[in-house]
């Protein structure tokens, strides 16, 4: 613990900072849990884990689903027999993302997960627009 001391009015006030290591916890910190805790309802704990894995499954689902979308369009493409342009290029960068999201969801980053979706869905719409 550091004390400074610093005057106020021909008084010397102390004031003391807290370091990291051994300080007391500060009141109303341990509410949270103990409320949880007291809860009535035991399941309520079962309950948001069991919405949280589903929550992780479904954007896993939907960005697998845009990653196969981006990669049958992109095969399309190639396969075509044309030069793979820009929108090609664009599809692949989709792909990336729709799969980054798939890894996220994996790893219970579900909003990073969500925002990857987004991009992807949006950069394979762009790309549509693309030659």
């Amino acid at each position: 613990m550091t004390t400074h001391g610093r005057e106020l009015g021909g008084e010397q006030v102390q004031t003391q900072l807290r370091g990291n290591e051994g300080d007391p916890v500060p009141p109303g910190v341990d509410e949270f849990p103990a409320s949880f805790q007291r809860q009535a309802d035991p399941g309520v704990a079962s309950q948001r884990s069991q919405q949280a894995r589903s929550a992780r499954g479904g954007l896993m689902a939907a960005g697998a689903l845009v990653a196969l979308v981006c990669l049958i369009v992109i095969l399309g493409r190639l396969n075509s027999g044309t030069q793979a342009g820009v929108g090609t290029v664009v599809y692949a960068v989709s792909l990336a993302s729709a799969g980054l999201s798939v890894e996220l969801a994996r790893r219970a980053r579900t909003r990073l997960a969500m925002m990857a979706i987004i991009l992807a869905a949006a950069g394979a719409s762009l790309a549509d627009a693309m030659p």
